[in-house]
């Protein structure tokens, strides 16, 4: 028996080594981004590299504050991803709720078409929607941004796979006090469903956040870009500055840190928790 706990207490410690090791592997380079961030421009292209700055300096930041309208893009990509995020919530969980708690003829199949959406390349949609939105004169707009990206497939199919858990019996009573379906949307499934809708929150906020080929598409104005629109723009107009460069995507992707970090309870407990009975 001690042998036999020996050799699995090796073999966790083993397994703990791996995914150590495999973190190590994910979290090193956005190290050297946010550490680089704080070094001067000259010390970011030195060989041999350095993980920890020789000289700390905040001038990366001053320079791309004065030199960019970092708060204009952050704000076009807050406006945008707030109301994605909104919006796909709650279309998520109205398409959750009709899906489970409703019967009627072609419901599978129709199921099936939004789920189909997850395994079609967004490039492969990419023209024909800019040729649709160009057409209604969205070009360059808030809501050209918006709304080729406020339906999700995704959400549709973790809100329908988490309210099939919410039993129904409570459905039946409140229609038989006479409840709408309104009514037992609001106040039924929507306070059962919180968990899953975080969880929609959470992903469709990260995507959007991070999403680079819609905007690269149908914006061609500077002050309409998001923030990775802007970061990505950094590129191109100072392919040498490899500060202002590192110092962007930096900037761009401290939100996102912030929102998972938060946010990663509701994440968890909204995927544990699909398909699961309340």
């Amino acid at each position: 028996m001690s042998r036999r706990r020996n050799l699995e207490a090796a073999g966790q410690a083993v397994t703990h080594l791996v995914l150590v090791a495999i973190c190590l592997l994910f979290v090193l380079p956005f190290a050297w981004m946010i550490l680089s961030s704080f070094k001067p421009a000259l010390e970011i292209i030195k060989i041999p590299q350095t993980l920890l700055p020789r000289k700390w300096t905040l001038i990366n930041f001053s320079t791309i504050f004065q030199r960019l309208q970092f708060w204009r893009f952050f704000l076009n990509s807050l406006i945008v991803c707030v109301s994605v995020t909104l919006i796909a919530i709650l279309s998520s969980s109205l398409a959750g709720f009709v899906f489970t708690k409703f019967k009627f003829a072609g419901k599978e199949v129709i199921f099936i078409v939004f789920l189909s959406g997850l395994m079609i390349p967004f490039s492969i949609i990419v023209i024909p929607l800019y040729l649709f939105i160009s057409k209604i004169g969205l070009e360059n707009t808030y809501l050209g941004l918006i709304l080729p990206l406020c339906v999700s497939p995704f959400g549709i199919f973790l809100m329908r796979q988490f309210m099939e858990g919410i039993p129904m019996d409570m459905i039946e009573a409140a229609r038989i006090d006479g409840a709408s379906n309104l009514w037992i949307f609001t106040r039924v499934m929507a306070p059962l469903s919180t968990a899953g809708m975080g969880g929609v929150g959470v992903f469709t906020f990260l995507w959007t956040w991070n999403q680079l080929w819609w905007p690269l598409v149908i914006i061609s104005k500077a002050r309409m870009r998001p923030l990775s629109l802007a970061v990505a723009a950094l590129t191109f107009q100072h392919a040498k500055r490899y500060d202002m460069i590192v110092t962007g995507a930096t900037l761009a992707v401290i939100p996102v840190l912030l929102v998972f970090i938060f946010a990663q309870r509701s994440l968890i407990k909204g995927m544990t928790l699909t398909g699961m009975k309340v």
